[in-house]
């Protein structure tokens, strides 16, 4: 056990404690709800799409979630899809049961972000739920040696850099930060799904594996409410 994951048992722990934390699949029709615990989409976030827009899609995920895999890289698309005024932030929740593989993926993804920005973190991010076995299984052969191959994958070339940075306890303690903001939002589980108005500060909240045509739809309706 690394010092990475002897930082994060602190953290880890809040959540355990947390009832009802799981991984969610989409078996029940998106209800979305009022959250206004959600923070802003900020400068610690990996932020695909324009930096500036009128509505934030934030994805809360667990690397070694499977319900995460089966949503993949649809968050992505969905801002693709929204010309311009849709962002995306991604933010990390390793469940404490899916152990020590969903820690390492979390801290490296971060890292993979300080070398190469958001588009690295979403191509590592990407090619790990891929990959993945899921439920704490990790990759196949040895994790590290399949972390490391990944990061250089999605451009996170110093791999001194990355083992460095994998093992510190400032990402331990960035990781912790992120998963606290979690559960002051109020999340129970991965995936989870938020649609934030950056005009007027309307946050909607959907738990699950979420269609694409769903989330399509809750931020059409959104733009709708606020005349645009």
């Amino acid at each position: 056990m690394n010092r990475l994951l002897r930082s994060l048992a602190a953290g880890a722990a809040l959540v355990a404690a947390a009832p009802g934390v799981h991984a969610q699949d989409a078996d029940q029709e998106a209800a979305w709800r009022n959250a206004p615990g959600v923070d802003a989409v900020g400068v610690a976030d990996r932020v695909y799409g324009p930096a500036k827009a009128d509505f934030s899609l934030i994805v809360w995920l667990d690397p070694e979630c499977p319900y995460c895999r089966q949503i993949g890289a649809m968050p992505e698309r969905v801002v693709e899809a929204a010309n311009g005024r849709l962002n995306l932030a991604v933010r990390l929740y390793p469940l404490p049961f899916h152990g020590a593989n969903a820690m390492i993926a979390s801290a490296s993804a971060l890292c993979v972000a300080d070398q190469t920005g958001a588009d690295g973190f979403y191509r590592f991010l990407d090619g790990y739920l891929a990959m993945t076995g899921a439920n704490g299984k990790g990759l196949p052969g040895t994790e590290a040696d399949g972390v490391v191959a990944l990061a250089r994958a999605a451009g996170a070339r110093d791999g001194q850099a990355l083992t460095t940075c994998s093992h510190d306890n400032a990402t331990a303690q960035r990781l912790s930060a992120e998963m606290k903001a979690a559960d002051r939002a109020g999340i129970s589980g991965t995936p989870t799904f938020a649609i934030r108005n950056n005009r007027t500060g309307e946050t909607l909240m959907a738990e699950g594996a979420l269609a694409e045509t769903d989330v399509k739809a809750a931020v059409n309706a959104m733009a709708s409410r606020a005349g645009g």
